[in-house]
């Protein structure tokens, strides 16, 4: 009598140890890459400040403008990016694709600014080009680790 009531006693302690399962919520915002908002940031930043590299601000001695405040939120979004992807289980490969996308019309704003299209000219400078290479990185890194996952989940299962 005592063994069942052990084993009454340690399904139910099995139980409590599971914690309840969410289901995913499934909106269509996750699938909009985040260098969308930098793209956006950076037009609108273009319109506002006249000269993009002079002191935004200045903290303690420490002089901040547009253009590095732009670049660091570009980093940040970047890793933000690679952590997307990198769920164990989970196939983010449209996420990777559409961050590909945005990357591949970052190079063809860029070459059709350089191009001296007159409706791009914005996109001919140097912190363009910086957002579309820091962009390009994350999108190749971004394929790998979510290339990477899938492959640990297919060789688990």
């Amino acid at each position: 009598m005592a063994t069942d009531a052990d084993h009454v006693g340690a399904a139910a302690a099995a139980d409590a140890d599971h914690a309840p399962h969410r289901r995913p919520r499934r909106s269509v915002l996750r699938f909009v890459p985040g260098f969308i908002y930098i793209l956006l940031l950076y037009i609108v930043g273009r319109f506002v400040f006249s000269d993009p590299r002079a002191s935004l601000f200045d903290i303690l001695g420490y002089r901040l403008s547009w253009v590095e405040v732009l670049l660091v939120a570009a980093a940040i979004v970047a890793m933000a990016e690679q952590v997307k992807v990198a769920k164990p289980g989970i196939n983010n490969t449209t996420e990777v694709l559409l961050m590909g996308a945005i990357a591949i019309a970052q190079i063809l704003l860029f070459a059709l600014g350089a191009a001296k299209v007159e409706a791009l000219g914005i996109f001919n400078n140097t912190e363009f080009f910086l957002l579309t290479l820091i962009n390009l990185a994350q999108t190749a890194v971004a394929y790998q680790i979510n290339s990477a996952t899938l492959m640990r989940t297919i060789s688990s299962s």
